[in-house]
């Protein structure tokens, strides 16, 4: 029975059926836990499938009053982040990004204790870097205080980390980033990041480049808001 039932939960995250989906992780504990487990395939797809489909139970279970059975689940994504687990969330951060996508209300103190928690376990950092541009301009008000712990990002040996570095940083619009991101304009290292429900796979430098546009449209929109209400 429950073998059949993990089955259903990856076939229909592949078919991305998140309607029948949710409806069985609701009459059914077991369709539930299945679906926690997909959070750990190896399967990229059905992987952030399953990251979504949580995001919208946890929703659903928010629009219907369930707000504690949501915040005990939260709980739980931040206790697998934690050495004292046992083990790494590794769709953790993600998770609780996609949470917040859904759940505004969450943003705080879930949005800073993301960051916080992936940004100290350096196999989260892929995953931090993710939430903090899937939640982008959200984090406005947050991201000034872990200022050091991301640039410090750009020094690491890895492209995948850097493309989502640069990629995060253009979603928030942060401006202390320009001058690493300007250095990878000319990289030609393909990075491949998952932006709501499609992978797209781009050079480095072109990562950067958009990167670089997205804080400068920032900016100028700072200074058109600024300007307003000084007249």
């Amino acid at each position: 029975m429950r073998k059949l039932i993990k089955q259903q939960i990856k076939a229909l995250l592949q078919e991305r059926n998140f309607e029948k989906l949710l409806n069985l992780c609701e009459e059914n504990t077991h369709a539930w836990k299945a679906l926690r487990f997909c959070l750990y395939e190896t399967d990229e797809e059905i992987r952030w499938a399953a990251i979504e489909a949580t995001a919208k139970l946890m929703q659903r279970w928010w629009q219907k009053g369930k707000r504690e059975k949501v915040r005990e689940y939260m709980r739980n994504l931040f206790w697998s982040m934690n050495d004292e687990s046992g083990g790494i969330g590794w769709s953790a951060p993600q998770s609780v990004a996609e949470i917040i996508i859904h759940i505004p209300q969450l943003l705080r103190p879930y949005g800073s204790m993301m960051i916080g928690h992936a940004l100290d376990e350096p196999p989260l950092v892929k995953s931090g870097l993710w939430g903090i541009g899937r939640l982008g301009r959200h984090l406005t008000d947050i991201i000034k205080y872990f200022q050091d712990k991301l640039l410090i990002v750009f020094q690491v040996n890895d492209t995948e980390t850097i493309g989502l570095a640069a990629w995060s940083m253009g979603e928030v619009g942060f401006t202390p980033a320009l001058p690493f991101l300007k250095k990878l304009q000319k990289r030609r290292e393909r990075v491949q990041i998952y932006i709501e429900g499609h992978f797209y796979e781009k050079t480095l430098g072109q990562w950067a480049k958009e990167a670089i546009t997205k804080i400068k449209n920032t900016e100028i929109g700072l200074d058109k808001i600024l300007l307003s209400d000084n007249i």
